[in-house]
C-alpha cells in the first residue's frame, strides 16, 4: 500500500511542467495517470485522490471539445469512472457526447479501424491503426456501453478489438506490432514494442471483463492464450519485458511490463489463462516494485513513442518518469 500511495501522490502532489509529467492537461499522458489514480483511490479509499480528481475535472473538462483525436480520450475514463462514484450529470454528458463523436465521425482506415489521431503537433498518421488506440478509447467506450444501456458504443468497442488483434497479431508466435500501415498493407518497421505488447492484452482483458458474450470473444480468448505464451518466453529473469520484446540488448521497460503483468493478472482471474501464469505476474510485480524511486517516481519508463523507422530506433528512445509509467504501474500494484 505504501508504494500505491508513493506513486499516486507524485503526480497529485508534484508541480511539473514537462510533457511527460505534466497533469494539468486534457490528453492520452495525463489520462494514463489519473486512471491509475482512480485506481488506487480504490484501492487505498483516500479521499484527496477523489478530491483532486474531481478538481482536475473541474479545471480541464470542457477542454475535451476543444480537441477532439483519440489519444485525447483517454481521460474520460476516469470521468466515466468519477460520474459512478459522484453522479455529477456534466460527467456523464461530455463522455456521450465524445463517445457519439467517435462512433460516428472519428476518422476511420480503409480496414475499419480507429486512424491514430493525436494533439501533437507532428505529421499526421495516416491510415494507420495503433495499439494504443484500445486503452485510449475503447476501454471507455465499452464501460459507457455497459453504463448506459447504449449498444452502438459497446459494439463499436468489441469491433475495434477485434480489428486490432487480427490486424496487430503475428499468428506464427502471437505477439503483436506497434502498428498497420493500411495504405501499404504493412506493419512499417514490424517492431514487437514492448508497451505496444501492453496496451493489447491490458486493454483486451478490461474489456472482455466488462463483456464476455460478444460474437468473436472466443477467437479474441484464443489470441490472448497466444499472446501469454509468447510474453511468458520472452520474460527477463529480473521480472522485466524489454522495450523490444524480442530483443536481448534492448533495455528493460518498466510501463511495458506494468501493463503486460496486470493483463496477465486479469486473465488469469477470468480463467482464460491457469495460475501457473501467476509467476509472471509476481516476477514482473516485484521488478516493477524496485523501479520507484524514493521520492515516488516510477523509474525506467520510455518516453513517448510513435511508431519508429527501425528497431534500432526504439533502443535509442530516451528513459524519464511520466504519467503513464506511473498509471501503468498503478494498475499493475493495485490488483
Amino acid at each position: 500500500m505504501d508504494v500505491v500511495k508513493k506513486i499516486a501522490e507524485r503526480m497529485i502532489y508534484g508541480n511539473d511542467t514537462e510533457w511527460n509529467m505534466n497533469i494539468k492537461s486534457f490528453d492520452w499522458v495525463p489520462g494514463v495517470g489519473l486512471y491509475g489514480i482512480l485506481t488506487a483511490y480504490h484501492t487505498t479509499k483516500e479521499k484527496n485522490y477523489l478530491d483532486f480528481l474531481n478538481e482536475w475535472a473541474k479545471l480541464y473538462l470542457e477542454d475535451a471539445y476543444t480537441q477532439k483525436t483519440v489519444n485525447s480520450t483517454a481521460p474520460l475514463l476516469t470521468i466515466l469512472g468519477l460520474y459512478e462514484i459522484t453522479e455529477k450529470p456534466n460527467y456523464l454528458k461530455v463522455c456521450i457526447d465524445i463517445a457519439d463523436w467517435i462512433v460516428t465521425h472519428a476518422p476511420l482506415t480503409k480496414d475499419g479501424g480507429l486512424e491514430h489521431t493525436v494533439t501533437e503537433k507532428v505529421e499526421g498518421f495516416s491510415d494507420q491503426i495503433w495499439a494504443d488506440t484500445l486503452f485510449m478509447v475503447c476501454i471507455f467506450l465499452a464501460k459507457l456501453g455497459k453504463l448506459t444501456g447504449n449498444e452502438s458504443y459497446s459494439d463499436f468497442a468489441v469491433k475495434q478489438l477485434v480489428i486490432h488483434h487480427k490486424l496487430l497479431a503475428n499468428p506464427l508466435d502471437g505477439l503483436y506490432y506497434h502498428g498497420w500501415n493500411g495504405a501499404q498493407r504493412n506493419h512499417m518497421s514490424a517492431v514487437y514494442w514492448g508497451r505496444a505488447n501492453a496496451w493489447i492484452i491490458y486493454s483486451t482483458m478490461e474489456i472482455i471483463k466488462i463483456n464476455d458474450s460478444f460474437e468473436d470473444a472466443n477467437e479474441i480468448q484464443a489470441y490472448i492464450k497466444k499472446h501469454a505464451k509468447s510474453l511468458k518466453k520472452w520474460q527477463r529473469s529480473d521480472g522485466t519485458f524489454g522495450t523490444i520484446l524480442n530483443d536481448t540488448s534492448s533495455y528493460s521497460e518498466i510501463s511495458a511490463t506494468a501493463g503486460i503483468i496486470a493483463g496477465i493478472k486479469m486473465a488469469v482471474e477470468q480463467n482464460i489463462l491457469d495460475e501457473s501464469y501467476l509467476q509472471v505476474y509476481q516476477k514482473g510485480l516485484a521488478a516493477v516494485k524496485a523501479a520507484v524511486t524514493e521520492d515516488g517516481s516510477v523509474s525506467g519508463v520510455s518516453t513517448g513513442t510513435p511508431v519508429m523507422a527501425s528497431a534500432q530506433e526504439y533502443k535509442e528512445i530516451s528513459i524519464r518518469p511520466t504519467l503513464y509509467g506511473q498509471g501503468l504501474a498503478l494498475l499493475a500494484l493495485c490488483l
